[in-house]
């Protein structure tokens, strides 16, 4: 486990995982967490008591209120952290007009051409970088406005491969 959590859009923390232990920003973490009720839980730790209700899970969002205090935490794990680094992450809602190489490779097989209509998760082309397949997958539904590569080609980290 590999999270980084963000409270309040104000305090940033890692959360890690290493063979068992919890890591808050590279510190040990000893605490204790027990569900009471379907949305309820208490947290001990530094000898006190937190008494946590899950409001609203939005999977990556969640709002809680501890000890009656409200709470806004926003989650990244450590795939969506990858994404962000290459350059690959899309916000919900967020406009997407062109997909651009992660890495360097070639071009190994294209899946769609100008007026296709794709759908989200749709594999649009295969790249192979470093003697692996990477399927590129369409980030959000639309049309293919112009496919800038060719079956074959090299391309370079974040050229221009597909427009919608």
């Amino acid at each position: 486990m590999n999270l980084k959590i963000s409270v309040n859009n104000d305090h940033l923390f890692e959360v890690k995982d290493r063979n068992g232990t919890l890591l808050v920003n590279e510190s040990s973490i000893d605490y204790s967490l027990k569900q009471v009720a379907k949305d309820e839980f208490v947290l001990h730790y530094n000898q006190k008591a937190y008494q946590i209700n899950v409001l609203n899970d939005a999977g990556a969002e969640l709002e809680l209120s501890i000890n009656g205090a409200p709470v806004h935490l926003e989650i990244k794990d450590h795939i969506t952290q990858i994404l962000e680094e290459l350059g690959m992450d899309v916000s919900e809602g967020a406009q997407v007009n062109e997909i651009t190489a992660p890495m360097p490779g070639g071009i190994i097989d294209i899946n769609v051409k100008a007026g296709d209509t794709v759908h989200e998760g749709d594999a649009l082309l295969i790249l192979e970088a470093m003697k692996m397949e990477n399927i590129i997958k369409s980030p959000v539904a639309g049309t293919i406005a112009e496919v800038h590569v060719g079956k074959g080609d090299n391309v370079e980290k974040n050229q221009l491969l597909i427009s919608f």
